[in-house]
């Protein structure tokens, strides 16, 4: 009997051993697997993450392309403007190369018939000077003419009166020196004016025609020689002759 009682006990301490061996093992597992599917829920919600990044991306690259394809669109617009403008300027400044050709050979044509009239045409910088053999200068702060300025004006006024339609524009130049105190001209600009008024009456006097003649003054604003040196100074108190730019031309048109 008491035999039979230990076997029973035995028994039930091996079965409880058994249950508990059971039941932590269970409870290990369980927790791996909480563990797993924790990691596998933060896995997939990285991946949800860069799946949403990536599309964004797409997104902003499709943005940027179809922007970039505009700016190219519009360099590509303003390129072709850009040159179709150049090539209305080359038009125009073939156009001007042409036409001051043609008044040159106008030019020439008419002074060509005079050529010891002491007058000769000259192209400085792109613009047309009709240009006698003595220089029409003066002194500081006067308007005088001399001697061999009067007979070249002489032959000038000449050319006029044979040449009706000729226009001519006088303009009238200084140097930088201050008039002093207490002189005719209140500035430069009054006597550069002056001084082209002066050439502008004699020429009258010598029968050319008034309206073939403008008068202009442009101060010291453009020197041709140094205004530090008085040879230079003395060059830029001068008198030039041009055809008249505002009259449309060297000559009036046909009556």
């Amino acid at each position: 009997m008491r035999l039979i009682v230990k076997l029973l006990i035995f028994s039930l301490a091996i079965g409880s051993l058994q249950s508990c061996v059971s039941k932590k093992k269970y409870d290990e597992l369980l927790a791996a697997k909480e563990r797993t599917d924790q990691a596998l829920a933060e896995t997939q919600a990285k991946v949800k993450s860069l799946e949403e990044d990536k599309a964004q991306l797409e997104a902003d690259l499709a943005s940027t392309k179809e922007e970039l394809n505009g700016k190219i669109s519009a360099l590509e617009g303003d390129l072709n403007s850009m040159k179709s403008q150049m090539s209305q300027v080359q038009e125009k400044l073939n156009m001007t190369e042409a036409e001051l050709n043609a008044l040159k050979e106008e030019i020439n044509g008419i002074f060509g018939a005079y050529a010891d009239s002491g007058l000769k045409l000259e192209d400085r910088d792109g613009r047309l000077y009709v240009v006698t053999e003595e220089k029409v200068q003066y002194a500081s702060g006067s308007v005088r003419l001399d001697r061999s300025e009067r007979e070249a004006l002489d032959k000038l006024a000449g050319t006029l009166k044979e040449n009706p339609k000729l226009q001519l524009m006088v303009v009238g130049h200084t140097d930088t020196q201050k008039l002093v105190e207490g002189a005719i001209y209140r500035d430069n600009w009054d006597l550069s004016v002056a001084r082209a008024n002066e050439v502008v009456r004699y020429l009258i006097r010598k029968g050319a025609n008034p309206e073939q003649l403008t008068i202009a003054g442009r101060g010291e604003t453009q020197p041709v020689g140094d205004n530090k040196s008085a040879e230079g100074r003395q060059m830029n108190r001068r008198t030039v002759i041009q055809p008249n730019p505002d009259l449309g031309g060297l000559m009036k048109g046909n009556e």
